[in-house]
């Protein structure tokens, strides 16, 4: 009799499911393998064919990021990654990013006001510090 372990190994191998598997591995431990701060720039995205195709939001980060890919590779050697390639997009919400905007109760329309009112800032600390008070200043409304 085969084990369930051996039983699931052998339908993700024989339906080609190994990617996903792996890429959702990585996404679980992705701020664990790469830090805080790179992980709030980047998403995993896609892996094919051994290559994980990261999303970076800003040109800057990719370029800054460029010196860091071997590192970033070398992290990634137990997921059997041996390339990365970066591209440019924007990041999904992650699942912190969503507790938060429910934990202090802002409506659609709220979030809105702060992403068109945010938009064209182009410093990413600058964009977050407005951020932080734009929401402070929307709750004092709200309590």
């Amino acid at each position: 009799m085969q084990s369930l372990q051996n039983i699931l190994k052998t339908f993700v191998r024989d339906h080609g499911l190994e990617g996903g598997v792996v890429l959702n591995g990585i996404r679980s431990q992705w701020e664990k393998l790469v830090g805080h701060t790179i992980a709030v720039h980047t998403y995993p995205d896609t892996i094919k064919n051994k290559i994980l195709t990261l999303i970076v939001d800003t040109p800057q980060w990719m370029h800054h990021l460029s010196f860091f890919k071997e590192e970033i590779t070398g992290k990634l050697e137990h997921f059997n990654v041996s390339e990365i390639r970066f591209k440019l997009g924007r990041l999904p919400e992650t699942a912190h990013e969503k507790k938060k905007a429910e934990e202090v109760n802002l409506t659609e329309d709220d979030l809105r006001y702060i992403e068109n009112t945010l938009k064209n800032l182009k410093d990413d600390e600058l964009k977050e510090k407005f951020r932080t008070l734009i929401v402070h200043g929307l709750m004092k409304g709200k309590m």
